[in-house]
């Protein structure tokens, strides 16, 4: 599979306020100075996930993870300026993909607070995906041929979009239920409409046709490896095949 390489038609708008640099797609239909006023200007940056806006949407503060956990939300400024920093990344990776109709969440607005010339802090918020639960959730009861097909079809869509997924783990790939507990959802319904892929975190776009292949098998391995440790070695075992079915199918 090759992946297409798509024009990166995304125009931004960037405003700085004070010590904020702020951005969002030139389409938003909402009042920005006033999101601006109520979130971006907010003082509580404690939370690194936060559901706002009467849980309409979710409100990501980057914060450090493993070894760099010391540094709890403080990242150094790239060399190479705005585009390079998380928040900012991972917006205009997630505004690609909603524009191009891939199923993930719609990114609203994204901003850096400069805290000295070399460290930033990062934001972003999204529009929050309702009635889904993340495939390690869903996965207890309903896993399924159809389930995993319809998966490894997203996942080639993604990569098709020339995207390269940071960490694609059980907890980043969300599955649409409809309000219906799972415990009645009709598990066969499920198909690739289904199937949402977030967290684009640390992840790349626009990647060489050389580099592209050992990155495309990197997000099929983190996947699997997400499931072994979760305890679903037996699903695998039963279903990977379907996954990788599927995956090539598109």
């Amino acid at each position: 599979m090759r992946a297409l390489f798509f024009v990166h038609a995304i125009f931004m708008i960037i405003k700085k306020i004070h010590n904020n640099i702020i951005f969002y797609d030139e389409d938003i239909d909402l009042d920005v100075n006033e999101l601006i006023n109520d979130v971006v200007h907010s003082k509580d940056q404690n939370l690194n996930i936060e559901v706002i806006n009467d849980e309409m949407w979710i409100k990501k503060h980057f914060i450090r993870k493993g070894l760099m956990t010391f540094l709890g939300d403080k990242y150094m400024t790239p060399l190479f300026g705005l585009t390079k920093t998380r928040s900012y990344a991972e917006f205009y990776i997630l505004n690609f993909l909603y524009k191009n109709n891939f199923n993930t969440c719609k990114p609203i607005i994204g901003w850096i607070t400069n805290e000295n010339i070399i460290i930033y802090k990062a934001s972003l918020i999204v529009e929050r995906l309702k009635d889904t639960v993340t495939l390690s959730e869903y996965i207890k009861n309903n896993a399924h041929h159809e389930l995993f097909a319809s998966i490894g079809q997203q996942i080639s869509l993604m990569h098709r979009l020339s995207v390269y997924h940071g960490d694609l783990n059980a907890h980043n790939i969300l599955v649409k239920v409809n309000e219906v507990p799972l415990d009645k959802y009709n598990s066969s319904s499920v198909d690739i409409s289904n199937i949402y892929i977030i967290d684009f975190d640390k992840s790349l776009i626009g990647i060489s046709q050389r580099l592209f292949p050992r990155l495309m098998r990197k997000n099929l391995s983190r996947l699997r490896q997400s499931l072994i440790k979760l305890g679903f070695r037996d699903h695998l075992n039963k279903y990977w095949k379907s996954l990788l079915e599927g995956y090539s199918s598109m």
